[in-house]
């Protein structure tokens, strides 16, 4: 970048020579003899740094700066004069007009171009300062636009001092001011509350800032405002302003005559924000099971093979609790698969008091915890899914078990509600005495594997409220938990009461399947279908152990063509084992339907990691004979076979 200076000074053989030496550095220069001719110089070719003498006739350095400035407020001026002076240096440089004062003679040239290159920077930076600044004044103008056409009050102050920068139009009215201007410069619990002697004690600003002074998150909070008197949900944000320092953004919406109204709203609000989360939690929990499964079918698989190879008393021993550990894995598996692929649940009719007093007698059998029940009459019919219902009581008791360390008291309660206009409700209440959940907690005890118990405790950690929420989700309901520290819980249940013609039907499909043929062990030939290859390994080896002929397949398209090969060969498939969960082509129903298709005496057992779903459940209304779910034992398969068998 070209770099230009103007030179002025009275003696021609000053200029003359800064002018040869400055221009072998590399400088474009222009000189003046006089202020008034520097003017008219500048004016034609402005410059970011001039360097001056003070003492001139007619027009002195400190003048023609003055005059430098109103052209150019940037301008930074460099005296250089022979007559050094206390009284020189200090008008030079006051208030801060002169960028430098330095005496003749120069005896560093260097020293001069460094201070010469400081100036331009200096004007750079100064201008480009204020540069800024207009731009964010008018992004602040444009900010102040968009705040006075909102429907809500606004203010902005200074979270170090408490000035009011700014406040919108909405919330000089509702202050009873005609101009928000009137505010500006004041003290926010000045203007804003009443009777304040000082910063109130309710003050938000420290919630808003992280540790280390930057903008945290937003803090939302209700308050009765005590000029006005009006309730006020408020929304308090630290921002940056545009003049770099911390502000609070505070936002108020009055809430006086929807207070009501904006706390269901809320609720309802969040209830969507949890079943969101939940959502996607549980999208993850039922892909993270089917995977366990189909790993843990492959171990045991492998550990079932050990013990038909090994005939070591020992090492068969070792292997019997690997097996039983894999079992154990599997019920862990069950619980997310229940949580997350629950499925819709297939509702009968259900006696729900006869139904809760039945998990009660059979839970709370302690003599160290007591219970209550009482329940309203239900006057007409309840439909549920009796098995998933019994399921999140059962983790609910449990849970409030815990948290009285094994003794204090339950009581349940059963109301049957008709709400006007609305569908008629059945409220469970099941409340205890135990320690309590503390407000920081209980927007969290849902969420999967959440918990405030030691990590060393032997109780249950986390899953039970998940499976409850997900099951009570499923039906149409919602939980809702009240708590005090130190006093108990109340999780209160909340289900509709459909009418018949509203509950899900079973479907049942003729598939005109025979099942009078008994099978020979020495002629069976299964068909195994799984996407996975070392599943498919694993159950082959199995089955061959087993003294079954095996045929493999990868989906259902290659199951069906070598399906049908085998049966134009003469020699048929007697039994299939398919995998439900098939990624590329059929799954495990859409194929068995084709099967039966072909040959109407194939007997098919559904092999599954998602045990849980509903379609899965009513696996016979696709013409399976059986069901085995994910991971299975040599024993456990082979019973399966020898069934179809019998």
């Amino acid at each position: 970048m070209e770099k230009r200076l103007l030179i002025v000074d009275d003696e021609p053989r000053i200029t003359d020579s800064f002018k040869v030496i400055f221009e072998s550095r590399g400088y474009r220069v222009q000189t003046a003899s006089n202020g008034y001719d520097a003017i008219e110089v500048f004016k034609q070719h402005p410059f970011k740094v001039v360097l001056s003498d003070i003492r001139m006739d007619e027009m002195d350095g400190i003048a023609l700066m003055h005059a430098l400035k109103q052209i150019d407020t940037f301008v930074q001026v460099i005296f250089l004069t022979g007559y050094a002076t206390i009284e020189n240096a200090a008008n030079a440089l006051k208030q801060n007009n002169a960028f430098e004062y330095l005496e003749k003679p120069v005896n560093n040239m260097n020293d001069l171009c460094e201070t010469i290159d400081q100036a331009k920077d200096r004007y750079d930076h100064e201008k480009y300062q204020v540069i800024q600044k207009e731009k964010n004044e008018k992004g602040f103008a444009i900010f102040k636009d968009i705040f006075d056409s909102m429907d809500a009050a606004v203010y902005v102050a200074d979270m170090q001092t408490h000035e009011l920068l700014y406040a919108n139009k909405k919330l000089a009215k509702a202050l009873g001011y005609d101009d928000p201007l009137t505010f500006e410069g004041r003290k926010c619990w000045q203007v804003i509350q009443k009777n304040q002697t000082g910063p109130c004690s309710f003050c938000t600003n420290k919630r808003l800032l992280h540790p280390d002074g930057t903008p945290g998150a937003s803090y939302e909070w209700d308050f009765c405002n005590t000029l006005n008197h009006r309730w006020y949900t408020f929304v308090d944000k630290a921002i940056e302003w545009y003049d770099k320092r911390v502000v609070r953004l505070e936002t108020a919406f009055d809430i006086t005559e929807k207070k009501e109204h904006e706390k269901l709203f809320r609720e309802f609000e969040k209830a969507i924000e949890t079943s969101k989360k939940f959502e996607s939690i549980s999208t993850l929990a039922g892909g993270v099971a089917h995977d366990f499964n189909n790993t843990l079918s492959t171990v045991i698989g492998n550990i079932n093979l050990a013990q038909l190879s090994c005939a070591d008393n020992e090492t068969q021993k070792y292997l019997k609790v690997a097996e039983k550990g894999i079992m154990q894995a599997k019920e862990i598996s069950s619980k997310l698969i229940t949580f997350a692929k629950g499925g819709k649940p297939v509702k009968t009719k259900t006696d729900i008091i006869k139904l809760i007093q039945q998990i009660l007698e059979k839970r709370l059998d302690s003599e160290e915890v007591t219970y209550s029940f009482e329940s309203d009459p239900i006057p007409c019919d309840f439909y549920a899914d009796q098995g998933q219902l019994k399921m999140a009581i059962e983790n609910i008791l449990q849970n409030s078990i815990e948290s009285m360390d094994g003794s204090g008291r339950i009581d349940v309660s059963v109301k049957y509600l008709e709400p006007p206009q609305k569908n008629p409700r059945i409220s469970i209440d099941i409340s205890d005495s135990g320690c309590g959940i503390s407000r920081e907690h209980i927007d969290m005890v849902f969420n999967p594997y959440f918990t405030t118990k030691p990590f060393d405790s032997r109780k249950s950690k986390g899953l039970g409220l998940s499976i409850a929420w997900s099951i009570i989700s499923r039906h149409g309901g919602n939980i809702h938990i009240e708590s005090t520290v130190k006093k108990g819980t109340t999780a209160r249940i909340s289900l509709p009461v459909f009418k018949e013609n509203g509950i899900e039907k079973k479907v049942e499909k003729n598939h005109e399947h025979q099942f009078d043929a008994v099978l020979d062990i020495n002629s069976v030939r299964i068909l195994v279908m799984d996407d996975d290859e070392l599943i498919l390994d694993v159950i082959s080896q199995l089955l061959k152990r087993l003294r079954y002929e095996v045929i493999l397949a990868l989906n259902g398209n290659q199951a069906m063509e070598i399906f049908k090969t085998a049966k134009a060969c003469e020699k048929k498939i007697d039994i299939a084992l398919l995998d439900y969960d098939i990624k590329n082509g059929l799954g495990g129903i859409a194929t068995m339907e084709q099967l039966i298709k072909t040959d109407p005496y194939i007997k098919g057992i559904l092999v599954t990691g998602h045990s849980d779903n509903s379609e899965i459940k009513r696996y016979q209304d696709y013409g399976f004979s059986d069901m085995l779910a994910k991971p299975f034992s040599i024993k456990q398969l082979d019973q399966k076979i020898q069934n179809l068998m019998a």
